[in-house]
């Protein structure tokens, strides 16, 4: 008997176990509690937790919403969340199967949410960095358990890959790098070798390249971001970032009071550097705002001038407008028919039975529902403060 494309396609999906016609939609709709399950052999998961620190692989099958990939590989994943009693997880679904993807994707974050006791604070962030039209990971709730053992409230987190760059940027081509929050560094000149800036951003592409090929065009940008003379420094860093597109971003991320981001308290933390392999320009992707709106009163140039980047970029009028404009932007969105309150509502309205449930979370019911009640309170009260404090800066 012939068989139609389509209905090949669909019996090949059904022999893998896999929902035909199934979307990166689906899986990322945060109107919806998904399930998902994790099958392990008793002694890898064992090795698992006792190798916790490490980035080693085990095999196993995943069920998510009722569909079951089988031999996915999973490993341990996270800085300071890392722990062997929630473990935060990252699935590849072609480590040990050439090809095989889950609704178009080749791995996934099972975020353990561990360094947020309300839960809901990357979620929240990340829709507020979308709706200002800057790209971030697309993220969903999920009940998770391994072996039939209920491990807690987990996210569903869209890895930053080089698809997920080439979507945004419209290059199949570029070099990404994921950049490590080694040592306290906030973006001074580390003089012309490599192996300081290798500890801080490792390639998740082209990783077979030259360390020059790699390392040269990061080690140039942040040289010329601390050149001295003011008068060329403007010309000199164009090429190397696109400086418009930081200015947004980190403008955003100082609107929603985050202690943790690319300007963050303790150095630079938590994002991704793309080059393209056509101009050289490098821009960043957010990635992980667990500490999210974590102050009512933050201000937005609290001590970021002692980021040699943002002062330099602050005292351009241009630059500084986009800062400006893109807080004062959030500020009206989030407040915009009490936009951010009624998102803390429906998040927590969803998520509320499993994080209850959830006996391996590191805080009491207590703790969530005050952190709740605070983020709340931040919906209220951080517009009038931003649009405050930004007219008196302008």
């Amino acid at each position: 008997m012939l068989l139609s494309r389509t209905a090949g396609a669909v019996l090949m999906a059904v022999a893998m176990d896999i929902a035909p016609q199934q979307t990166t939609a689906e899986l990322f709709d945060d109107a919806v509690l998904h399930t998902v399950q994790l099958f392990i052999n008793s002694r890898d998961l064992t090795i698992l937790r006792q190798r916790f620190g490490e980035n080693i692989y085990m095999p196993a099958d995943i069920v998510i919403d009722g569909t079951r990939v089988r031999n996915v590989a999973v490993r341990v994943r996270g800085t300071a969340s890392r722990n062997p009693t929630k473990m935060g997880l990252r699935v590849d679904f072609n480590f040990y199967t050439p090809g095989q993807r889950f609704r178009g994707l080749e791995s996934i974050v099972l975020d353990n949410l561990y360094q947020d006791s309300s839960n809901i604070r990357e979620m929240l962030a990340m829709n507020v960095f979308r709706r200002m039209g800057e790209p971030a990971p697309r993220e969903a709730f999920c009940r998770m358990s391994i072996n039939n053992q209920y491990q807690g409230l987990y996210g569903l987190v869209e890895e930053i890959v080089p698809e997920f760059a080439a979507g945004v940027t419209g290059e199949a081509d570029g070099f990404l790098f994921e950049y490590h929050n080694s040592f306290p560094y906030r973006g001074e000149d580390l003089g012309p070798g490599f192996d300081l800036y290798k500890m801080l951003f490792e390639p998740r592409s082209h990783e077979l390249e030259t360390d020059e090929q790699l390392y040269g065009p990061i080690r140039d940008l942040f040289h010329d971001m601390n050149e001295p003379d003011d008068a060329v420094w403007l010309e000199r860093m164009t090429p190397r970032l696109d400086l418009p597109q930081f200015m947004r971003s980190v403008g955003i991320e100082a609107a929603l009071a985050e202690m943790d981001g690319v300007l963050g308290f303790f150095g630079m933390n938590n994002f991704y550097l793309h080059r393209s392999a056509v101009t050289g320009q490098q821009r960043i992707f957010i990635w992980d705002r667990d500490f999210a709106m974590s102050f009512l009163d933050l201000s937005v140039v609290r001590g970021l001038v002692d980021y040699p980047i943002f002062g330099r970029a602050f005292a351009n009028s241009e630059l500084r407008t986009a800062y400006l404009d893109a807080a004062e932007n959030v500020a009206r969105m989030i407040a915009d028919n009490d936009w951010l309150e009624s998102e803390v509502n429906r998040l927590a309205a969803l998520i509320d039975t499993a994080t209850r449930e959830d006996p391996k979370k590191p805080f009491t019911n207590e703790f969530f529902d005050q952190e709740i009640a605070f983020l709340r309170e931040f919906a209220r009260f951080r517009p009038a403060f931003l649009m405050d404090e930004i007219a008196r800066v302008r």
